[in-house]
């Protein structure tokens, strides 16, 4: 670097000092530590000396004056080489500042200024600054336009960049001056790149294009080669000069290595390629993109700049081969370049963006293409759905069908595909599935319209026949397998194969336990066994034999059919085809069994086959020998169908007085159980017989003689529904009441003695009245708290005397109501027992009292703990007056507690009256005193509170004293034991060491 005499740079200094001097006027500059390097004036970065100047202060000078200055100190700096640093300063400074202010908020900009002196010079400065860089822009001469942006960058050290105007037009101007005056190349590069850039934010694109081909054109080995080439491709792209763009995309993918605009060149050198039309040279750029992305980790992320490049890529991949050749072209492309494993993607998103123009033709070859290429690959049954998907989108019925059935002739159980690829069925078997049934119900529907038209049954189902067939050997069995089979076994018919139909009814409806219509295609197996019966000759022995053999197989299977389907309709109708077979082969057992079951069916066969069966049993018993007594023949009798309504009424009450008098016999000899059940067989024979209710109520009566209570039960409880108004019926409820309570029913022996009281209540009122209580008392064994309360109440309203029962139903109430806990009804009910006792008068029974005053200090206990429970609170006056208050009320309920007279009772009164004064005492010593009282005051306050408090422990004492006086009448109970405790309490010098028995007081009385 050129060094300068000292005095020249010192000289030079002085007048930089003095011109930064003027711009500051009467402030000095912000702290900037950029100042130096934007400013343009430290000449120290020239000259490596320390140099002290010293700070003056000058008069101010005016614009013209400082111009003069700069000229002078200009020619300090003849060589452009030592004019390009601080004009790179400042052309950078501009650029960052028109930057920043680009993006920069407009209102934070336009803040208001308050107007101080401050503000006043920076206003000055901002006006020459802007002033000056407007002269440079319009300057002709070279050095009278450096000299004016150097007074440019002094007045820019002084101001902020939110005082600044400055624009990209600034930093172009710098830029350019800067290229004008270095030959560096270092310089020259980063001043083309940088004067692009400005270019290309002020939205001169143009001259970015001309800075960036300036820029690649002198230094082709600078480090901004590969992105200028990159943004002139862009720009040129963008100005559809395809040609040049592409040799600018092509220069960056030259470089080599992987550069950061490696992808996207290849990616925009394609698209360069596919605007020119050459769609080849476009698929070699692309495809070579897609080599290097295929398979990188970024893929997994569609947000990434990969995969969304990668898509792009794919679809405009897509878009070139659609202008060629479509998918002859992906073919002869790979073909002539090699297989790729991405290639399916290329076959299928080239039929998807057929199907995107509606090209669906197009669409479903390009997915059979791939199929052509790669027959056995894995994702043949993938693009083969495709196809069929594109025809069906496209509305091509007739193609549909062809390919589907293709589809199954290539990956079905029969296919080489098939056995190749046992891993991937899983993931087209429902598919193929779904086409073969589609096949199936096609052949199966064009059958029935063209069977015995234009072919044979057999040559028309031949096609169904075999594609259900085939669905029914691809597994994993279906959900509708069942229902397959069953349209199968229809085929099969059909096609008049009566043996295949029948094998496969069968199969149908026994091997799917879940199939809903299995019985229908259990019973068209029948009826396909009568086709081929009927089709069988029997001229010769082995003929004959053969026909047997199926008329065996078919008796089986009509059995078979009536004992899984009993309930369907042609249920009767089978056994009695059945019995009719079995009759042709004499297999008279066999005929006798299976009409058993026909008139033993329920609901019964219709008339005509009853009667037939039990002809065939009747007969058939007749003879095989087993003879039965009267009771056999008068049912055989009764089902014959010639009978008149006359004979059959006749023949039924016989039939039932022989089955009465088989029980007789059986109670005479004491065989009392086998009676019982003879007795009931009655209703069984003919439910109408005259003699049934007698035959009822003597087996009931039996029952409960043999203690089998349950059997009672259910006897007597049907005798009553059926007989209301028998006078036996009167007589029920008696039985029934002791035959629940022997097997623990009492709710229902109480409701059957309930019906008793109800029954007797005006007839027999004392009956009554005893039945009602009994009730009662059995619903509290049974433990119904809700029965108990009805039937207590009943009895309490209905039956006030003897007033003793009447207390002791009330009492009851009271518990059962706490038991719920309906507190509210069983204080009503305690209030009742009190009156009960009042009802009593002058002499009340023992338990009419003792149950008075147990109710009387049950209310009475809820408010002592009210009262117990209110603290004493300031103001002390209102929360006393409450205790007192809820006091008297307690009271009052023990004193009549103690009216009652019961020692148990009135101790415990007593005791509590003693333990409420004792209790306000202590509550009055406890309770809050006030915030504002000094000490003394305090003391006066407590003295107070003794004085208020010390009648009411002398009250407690006078009545505790007097509850322990009663130890003379020998009343020492619970109470009086806790009044002596207490009393041990509040007068430890008598009663803490011993009980002592003081004069009475009566304080209660």
């Amino acid at each position: 670097m050129r060094r300068f005499p000292l005095q020249r740079l010192s000289a030079a200094i002085m007048l930089v000092s003095g011109t930064l001097t003027f711009a500051g006027c009467a402030s000095a500059p912000p702290a900037d530590p950029a100042a130096g390097r934007y400013s343009g004036t430290t000449l120290a970065d020239l000259e490596q000396h320390d140099i002290v100047i010293e700070q003056k202060a000058l008069e101010n000078a005016s614009p013209e004056m400082a111009l003069e200055n700069y000229r002078r100190a200009i020619a300090l700096l003849p060589e452009p080489e030592q004019r390009a640093r601080p004009l790179r300063r400042m052309a950078d400074l501009a650029m960052n500042t028109a930057e920043r202010r680009s993006f920069d908020d407009p209102a934070q900009q336009a803040a208001p200024s308050v107007d101080t002196t401050g503000e006043y010079d920076r206003n000055i400065d901002r006006m020459l600054y802007e002033n000056f860089l407007r002269e440079a822009e319009t300057a002709t001469d070279r050095e009278q336009r450096y000299a004016l942006l150097g007074l440019a960058g002094d007045m820019r050290s002084n101001l902020q960049d939110a005082d600044l105007d400055t624009d990209f037009r600034t930093a172009i101007l710098l830029y350019r001056t800067l290229l004008e005056s270095t030959r560096d190349p270092a310089e020259r590069a980063d001043a083309w790149y940088q004067l692009a850039k400005a270019y290309d934010l002020a939205g001169d694109l143009n001259g970015s294009l001309q800075s960036l081909e300036a820029l690649v054109r002198e230094h082709p080995d600078s480090e901004y080669y590969v992105e200028a080439q990159f943004r002139r491709g862009e720009l040129l792209f963008a100005n559809s000069e395809f040609d040049t763009a592409a040799d600018a995309y092509g220069a960056v993918i030259r470089t080599g290595g992987d550069n950061d605009f490696l992808l996207q060149s290849l990616y925009k050198l394609g698209w360069s390629h596919y605007k020119l039309g050459d769609y080849r040279l476009a698929l070699t750029q692309f495809f070579a993109l897609t080599d290097r992305l295929h398979g990188k980790p970024e893929l997994d992320n569609p947000a990434t700049m990969q995969a969304k490049l990668m898509q792009d890529t794919a679809r405009v991949i897509s878009l070139t081969f659609t202008n060629l050749d479509g998918a002859e072209s992906v073919h002869q492309w790979f073909a002539e370049h090699g297989s790729r494993p991405y290639e399916g993607d290329v076959y299928r998103n080239l039929g998807d963006t057929y199907l995107q123009q509606e090209r669906f033709r197009d669409a479903a070859d390009s997915y059979d293409r791939f199929v052509s290429t790669y027959p056995d690959g894995p994702r043949a049954p993938e693009f083969s759905t495709l196809q069929i998907e594109a025809y069906q989108k496209g509305g091509f019925p007739t193609l549909v069908l062809p390919a589907k059935e293709q589809f199954v002739e290539r990956y079905g159980v029969n296919s080489r595909f098939w056995a190749a690829q046992p891993d991937i069925r899983a993931g087209y078997v429902d598919l193929l599935k779904g086409h073969i049934l589609d096949l199936a119900q096609h052949y199966h529907a064009l059958a029935q319209q063209t069977a015995g038209k234009q072919a044979s049954p057999a040559e028309a189902y031949a096609a169904p026949v075999r594609w259900y067939r085939e669905y029914l050997d691809t597994p994993p069995p279906a959900a509708n397998q069942a229902s397959i089979n069953h349209r199968y076994a229809e085929a099969l018919y059909a096609a008049q194969d009566y043996a295949g139909a029948v094998a496969e009814f069968e199969r149908t409806a026994y091997e799917y336990p879940d199939y809903a219509d299995a019985d229908s295609a259990g019973y068209f197996a029948l009826v396909a066994y009568q086709a081929l019966m009927g089709g069988l000759p029997a001229d010769t022995e082995q003929q004959a034999a053969a026909r047997d053999a199926w008329l065996q197989r078919k008796i089986a299977s009509g059995l078979r059919f009536a004992a899984a389907w009993p309930a369907h309709e042609q249920a009767a109708q089978v056994l009695y085809n059945v019995s009719e077979d079995q009759l042709s082969r004499n297999d008279v057992t066999g005929a006798v069994a299976t009409a058993g079951l026909l008139v033993n069916r329920q609901p019964p066969p219709p008339a005509d086959m009853l009667r037939y069966g039990w002809a065939t049993i009747a007969n058939g018993e007749f003879d095989l020998g087993r003879y039965d007594v009267a009771e056999y023949a008068y049912s055989t009798l009764i089902g014959l169908p010639s009978l008149s309504a006359t004979e059959k009424t006749t023949y039924q009450e016989r039939l039932a007085a022989s089955v009465y008098r088989q029980a007789e016999g059986l109670q005479e000899t004491g065989e009392l159980a086998a009676a019982a059940a003879m007795f009931l067989r009655v209703a069984d024979v003919y439910p109408q017989a005259s003699i049934r209710k007698n035959a009822e109520f003597d087996a009931a009566t039996l029952y409960l003689e043999l203690a089998d209570h349950g059997s009672a039960i259910t006897i007597l409880e049907d005798f009553r529904r059926r007989y209301p108004d028998d006078p036996l019926t009167a007589t029920v409820p008696d039985k029934l009441a002791l035959a629940y309570e022997k097997t623990g029913n009492f709710g229902a022996a109480a409701l059957e003695l309930e019906r008793i009281a109800d029954t007797y209540a005006d007839s027999d009122p004392e009956l009554g009245q005893q039945a009602l209580w009994q009730a009662a008392e059995m619903q509290d064994r049974a433990d119904d708290l809700a029965g108990s309360v009805r039937l207590y109440r009943k009895y309490v309203w209905a039956y006030p005397d003897p007033i003793d029962v009447r207390a002791e139903a009330q009492y009851r109430l009271t518990s059962l109501y706490e038991k719920g806990g309906d507190l509210e009804r069983r204080d009503f009910w305690l209030d009742k027992l009190i009156q009960t006792w009042r009802d009593a008068g002058d002499a009340p029974s023992v338990r009419i009292a003792y149950l008075g005053a147990w109710a009387a200090f049950t209310l009475a206990e809820p408010k002592f703990e009210t009262f117990r429970d209110i603290r004493l609170t300031q103001p002390l006056r209102r929360s006393l007056e409450q205790k007192t208050t809820a006091m008297r009320s307690a009271l009052a309920s023990y004193e009549q507690v103690a009216a009652i007279g019961v020692a148990e009772f009135a101790t415990a009164a007593n005791y509590k009256i003693g333990e409420m004064y004792r209790q306000l005492a202590l509550d009055i010593m406890d309770s809050e005193r006030p915030g504002n009282l000094d000490e003394l005051e305090l003391e006066m306050y407590e003295l107070l509170l003794e004085e208020q408090a010390l009648p009411y422990e002398d009250q407690a004492i006078d009545i505790l004293i007097a509850n322990t006086d009663l130890v003379v009448d020998d009343i020492y109970d619970e109470w009086v034991k806790q009044s002596f405790a207490a009393l041990g309490e509040l007068l430890p010098g008598r009663y803490a060491k011993f009980e002592q028995v003081e004069p009475y007081v009566d304080i209660i009385y």
